[in-house]
């Protein structure tokens, strides 16, 4: 605002109105084709019993998290999919319901005794990924889980292999229209979640196969189904918060518009000063 930069990127929800009070400027952008994720290491030993992991899941408002961090400029997705899936897509699929009390029977189940569990996160790499961070610990201990949030500097570090790592803060994109994009890409068993030894399940590997290989489209939504629902519901690997958004503040003069992305395009076609 004061004319040394042209655009601020990645603006938090809750200063749009602010900056939009000067008439001079704008605030672009919205959702992207990106869904906020926490995953698991199902080999830590808090982790291990799935009923913990589903736990986690049935702890989170993430409608909440939208209203207030987001100013319901974001959306909860219907589970690890995209509509531009087409007829893959499953429109009566949703993410784990916020269920406290089903939470808190799932510890009891599990016999969990209140042992630390490590976050790990970076330093607001996703916007509001802190805020995010700590509105989850507070969910979580809400139902009886003990999480310890853990700022690290670097991917490395927050996925290096060892005891202490438990769950983290991911993201996940579709390259193309088809769940092969998404789910197997990176959580199939040559998916980086797999590969860095944090989870794995037999049933889900042989279906990731399938999925790849088939020309069935029936067959496949159905082996989609089931991947879902053992990835998102049985045994999770991982939990879906929000689909990610972006926000870019310039000034109206700029002719320029913001792409569903996170790359900003400076195009010819797309930017003129």
């Amino acid at each position: 605002m004061s004319g040394e930069y042209q655009f601020a990127c990645d603006i938090p929800p809750d200063q749009i109105a602010g900056i939009e009070k000067n008439a001079a400027f704008e605030v672009q952008g919205g959702t992207i084709l990106n869904h906020r994720l926490t995953v698991f290491d199902k080999n830590h030993a808090q982790l291990a019993n799935p009923l913990v992991r589903r736990a986690f899941t049935h702890a989170i408002d993430r409608q909440a998290i939208v209203d207030s961090l987001w100013a319901g400029r974001t959306r909860v997705p219907k589970g690890l999919q995209w509509e531009f899936y087409g007829d893959m897509f499953n429109a009566d699929w949703s993410v784990p319901a916020y269920d406290p009390k089903l939470a808190q029977d799932l510890l009891k189940q599990a016999n969990y005794k209140g042992d630390p569990i490590p976050y790990r996160l970076l330093n607001n790499y996703y916007t509001n990924q802190v805020a995010t961070a700590q509105i989850l610990v507070e969910m979580w201990k809400s139902v009886g889980l003990n999480v310890q949030i853990e700022t690290k500097e670097n991917w490395s570090q927050v996925m290096e292999r060892g005891p202490a790592r438990a769950v983290r803060d991911w993201s996940n994109s579709a390259a193309f229209n088809d769940p092969v994009s998404s789910l197997v890409a990176q959580h199939g068993p040559n998916g980086q979640q797999q590969q860095i030894g944090e989870w794995t399940n037999v049933e889900l590997n042989k279906l990731s196969e399938f999925l790849e290989t088939s020309t069935d489209r029936a067959a496949r939504k159905k082996a989609f189904r089931r991947m879902l629902e053992i990835a998102e519901r049985e045994d999770p690997a991982y939990t879906v918060l929000h689909q990610n958004a972006t926000f870019t503040a310039k000034p109206k003069s700029i002719k320029w518009k913001a792409s569903p992305a996170f790359a900003m395009d400076f195009r010819a076609g797309n930017f003129e000063a």
